[in-house]
């Protein structure tokens, strides 16, 4: 994941530039499904809630004895915006060293505050990165990778959540909005919004994936919204959304 002075470096680039590249690149059509700003409520946020990548993110994991063992390393998306999987670094336990393994998001357990998932002395070479038995993670989707974690890689058309996390956030006239700060999901692990931090605040925004022509090696994300129809968003209060968790 790279930095806030790398991202920042970037912002003063693309200011000097007036349009991103990467923003460029994304480009959105008629978009029947591209929600209006006087469309977007938060209500609809609080009222579902849900959890968000900061919190699922380092969160330690346990088994289903409750012994820990690891934390969240990252999280593997679909391009449908939906979780496929966590990504759990292992060590200090079965004999075994630092190792990561993926766990498919229907075998995760999101319970009161804690992450437990499947996994026994037995039975983790069965969730291996590369040689297990989840097919979006094995060696032959891994043709076109992204780094993950260390050398964890992710394939094609599965992205890691931290591709998108602190990326630059634009409107779609290339002009600087802010910072993707931090990325809501419901329960069943399916993205609801982005949270974007600029100079006017933090707001939560509709997120478009691959099918809007966005793809995880943007080092930015285009919003389908004017500036004017951006002005005057009502500050996201992350605190009351984690409050009806």
């Amino acid at each position: 994941m790279a930095t806030f002075p790398l991202k920042t470096t970037l912002a003063v680039a693309i200011a000097a530039l007036g349009v991103s590249s990467m923003a460029q690149a994304q480009q959105y059509g008629d978009g029947d499904d591209v929600v209006a700003i006087t469309e977007w409520n938060y209500d609809d946020l609080y009222n579902e809630s849900g959890f968000d990548a900061d919190w699922l993110l380092d969160r330690d994991v346990s088994t289903d004895d409750e012994d820990d063992i690891g934390s969240v390393e990252n999280v593997l998306v679909n391009d449908k915006n939906q979780i496929e999987a966590i990504i759990v670094q292992i060590g200090g336990v079965w004999d075994i060293g630092d190792t990561h393994v993926a766990v498919p998001w229907d075998e995760v357990d999101v319970s009161n505050d804690n992450i437990q998932v499947p996994l026994n002395a037995d039975n983790y070479d069965d969730y291996d990165l590369f040689e297990g038995e989840n097919e979006y993670v094995s060696k032959s989707a891994l043709q076109q990778t992204t780094q993950v974690g260390d050398n964890v890689e992710a394939g094609n058309n599965i992205w890691k959540i931290t591709d998108l996390l602190d990326d630059y956030a634009a409107v779609n006239t290339g002009a600087g909005q802010g910072y993707i700060e931090n990325v809501l999901f419901n329960d069943n692990g399916q993205i609801q919004a982005v949270i974007i931090s600029g100079g006017d605040g933090v707001s939560a925004y509709p997120f478009y994936g691959y099918d809007y022509g966005w793809d995880p090696a943007y080092e930015s994300y285009n919003l389908p919204y004017s500036a004017d129809e951006m002005e005057g968003m009502e500050n996201f209060d992350i605190d009351r959304y984690v409050d009806n968790e």
